[in-house]
């Protein structure tokens, strides 16, 4: 069974995303206008944060090497990067924002 994990309140999330942990594991929570989701941590190019990047639309760009990824899937839109990035599901319940773990 998966647990949502309360990981912050709405108004603590910044438009160019914040840092939050998910158990032991690193995740980037962007928010877009009302919409929040939930992205890892590091780059699928070579392993490098993503927080300090910028979202365009739903485009979160590395600030490292320039790769984008889309936030709703995870997909790697530009080069350098090949792979996808992990995505979490998301809701809010009460002003504050859960992540729901990915099952073990």
């Amino acid at each position: 069974m998966t647990d949502w994990v309360k990981v912050a309140k709405v108004e603590e999330v910044p438009q160019q995303g914040m840092q939050v942990l998910l158990g032991e594991e690193e995740v980037l929570l962007v928010k877009k206008e009302d919409d929040l989701f939930a992205i890892g941590y590091l780059c699928s190019h070579q392993d490098m944060e993503l927080e300090g990047g910028r979202l365009e639309g739903f485009e979160w760009g590395c600030p490292h090497h320039g790769a984008h990824f889309d936030v709703r899937t995870g997909e790697a839109l530009t080069m350098p990067a090949i792979d996808p990035i992990k995505t979490f599901e998301v809701k809010v319940e009460g002003g504050e924002v859960f992540i729901k773990e990915p099952p073990a």
